[in-house]
């Protein structure tokens, strides 16, 4: 048998207060006028929230290590939600998202350039459409069940 998904990796407990942490981070780093590192902290809090949903669908304790990845169309579809964010009723939540995975395709350039080639403005509106709700990416992630 092949046992590439009996490995695990991080608790669910750990990653539910790691995903807010790197929210959290994300704010101060903000605050801090870091604004490429809020925008990829943005990124990790909301890549580590998909991984608690997929916990929580597989009624897992433990994240595999399979699903230990960073791409977040894959882990929207193995959280299960990548049909009902095409739904109308999550259109403005889908142009936020659209707008989140168009960032995440920058993450090299975001970690290994220098931070004033990022605004205020950029990382602001990044996290707004991350978190302000109610069209905010995970406001509408943590309503779902």
């Amino acid at each position: 048998m092949d046992k590439t998904f009996t490995k695990l990796g991080n608790a669910l407990a750990d990653l539910e207060t790691a995903w807010q942490d790197r929210l959290a981070d994300a704010d101060a780093l903000l605050a801090a006028g870091r604004n490429a590192g809020a925008i990829v902290t943005g990124l990790y809090a909301l890549e580590i929230r998909l991984k608690v949903a997929i916990c929580k669908r597989l009624d897992l304790e433990q994240l595999p290590k399979n699903f230990e990845i960073h791409d977040l169309k894959a882990l929207l579809l193995l959280a299960g939600w990548s049909r009902r964010i095409d739904r109308k009723s999550a259109r403005k939540v889908k142009l936020n998202w659209d707008a989140i995975v168009s960032r995440s395709e920058e993450l090299n350039e975001l970690r290994y350039t220098a931070d004033k080639n990022w605004t205020h403005a950029e990382a602001a509106t990044f996290l707004k459409q991350l978190k302000d709700p109610p069209d905010g990416v995970l406001p509408w992630i943590t309503k779902l069940r």
